[in-house]
């Protein structure tokens, strides 16, 4: 009778092992990403934990020996490491060994950072005051970039921004008046043209007093000014 306990707790400890995803320091952060999308390697901005360097990856690059990036979702990435697969979340500081199927990228993610109260719409201009945008930007930025898509736009073979998809209602970019399918080309008035580029100038906001997007609605230019009051 004991051998028969010990042989179904032993089965029952195996069973539930073999469905945890354990947990594994790969030596990185990430902090944000730009989706892959068909054909389009996605780019990942990647900490490195013991020396602080922020670097741009992109979809197949080798990060360090033995530790390869093999897919980047919206919200979370994919390394090869000796021949298996880890998935880390943005923000978070340790991968998990894949043994249950990726989550959707598509699925919702409730914002729950948008104070209404905190901002004010005219025209084209969004007022946001001084509190909510370094409780935003400061301390939910990693959020804010998994609020939305964005895939790279090609035109003529020549990236030229990136589109804007499954936009989260009550986010901040609905707040601002974005839509699913604006082309955003520059911020701060520099061209938009290259994927690591495009991650630094949303990280370079963190400073900034005010900020400009031009985008592309249906071809046509459009453009969102954001001040801090």
């Amino acid at each position: 009778m004991l051998n028969r306990v010990m042989k179904i707790c032993f089965v029952l400890t195996m069973f539930l092992f073999s469905h945890v995803a354990i947990a594994s320091d790969i030596g990185f952060t990430v902090l944000g990403v730009i989706a892959s999308s068909k054909g389009k390697a996605g780019v990942a901005l990647l900490k490195n934990k013991k020396t602080n360097k922020v670097s741009a990856y992109r979809e197949g690059s080798i990060v360090k020996k033995n530790l390869k990036i093999i897919r980047i979702y919206r919200k979370n990435v994919d390394f090869d490491q000796n021949g298996k697969t880890l998935s880390m979340k943005v923000g978070d500081d340790e991968a998990s060994y894949k043994n249950s199927p990726q989550p959707s990228n598509s699925a919702p993610v409730a914002s729950g950072l948008v104070a209404s109260n905190g901002f004010q719409k005219v025209g084209s201009t969004l007022t946001v005051n001084r509190e909510l945008k370094d409780e935003l930007v400061n301390n939910n930025l990693n959020k804010i970039l998994m609020q939305a898509a964005a895939v790279p736009h090609m035109k003529e073979g020549r990236l030229v921004g990136f589109k804007l998809l499954e936009i989260d209602s009550g986010s901040i970019y609905e707040v601002a008046g974005f839509q699913n399918g604006d082309v955003i080309t520059h911020i701060n008035e520099q061209p938009i043209n290259d994927a690591g580029l495009a991650i630094r100038a949303l990280r370079s906001l963190k400073t900034a007093a005010n900020a400009s997007f031009n985008y592309l609605r249906q071809n046509q230019p459009h453009e969102l000014i954001i001040k801090i009051n």
